[in-house]
């Protein structure tokens, strides 16, 4: 099994993964509907979910990629997560005048040798649906990894969220490789 990261979450960093969520739900709240967001059968405006599978599969690479300890993407994570600790914590303390706490959850959950296949293999689809994908695409893509790195490790809800899908990647990636 591969070592379980070290890295630390501050509040800053979190504050960065949510706007950054924030402002992609608000631009597909405001313009995902069908004929630029005009008002379906119902009196509301018809959102299309699949307009955010680029930005929430993204945002998905980015918690694997912090979860990944070791090597060039936890590395790299990591180094981005520091980045965004320290942007954040300006940030709010400059704007607010708060402190920031570290939100790291405990027990974080690491990548087994089969969910790593399953992750480099993920990569190698994104990576390909990226240089295909228009320019709007490619932004969609990278805000959302930088989005999911910024809130992997978090105790909130993204934290949840980010170990179910390491969970199910292990899950596939063991499978799939029959590591079993």
């Amino acid at each position: 099994m591969n070592a379980v990261t070290t890295a630390t979450v501050s509040l800053g960093s979190v504050t960065i993964g949510l706007s950054i969520m924030a402002w992609h739900l608000a631009r597909w709240w405001k313009t995902g509907g069908k004929g630029g967001g005009s008002a379906g059968p119902g009196g509301h405006a018809g959102r299309d979910p699949k307009i955010l599978i680029p930005f929430l599969s993204s945002v998905a690479l980015g918690m694997l990629c912090v979860t990944a300890a070791e090597g060039l993407l936890g590395t790299g994570a990591t180094m981005l997560l520091g980045l965004g600790n320290t942007l954040g914590n300006w940030s709010l303390t400059a704007v607010t005048g708060t402190v920031t706490p570290g939100v790291t959850r405990s027990g974080a959950k690491s990548l087994t040798p089969g969910g790593c296949a399953a992750l480099v293999i993920y990569i190698v689809v994104l990576i390909s649906l990226w240089k295909s994908g228009p320019k709007v695409f490619k932004g969609k893509v990278i805000s959302g990894v930088i989005c999911g790195v910024m809130l992997g490790l978090s105790a909130g809800f993204s934290g949840v969220a980010a170990s179910a899908v390491v969970t199910v990647f292990n899950a596939v990636g063991d499978k799939v490789t029959g590591i079993l």
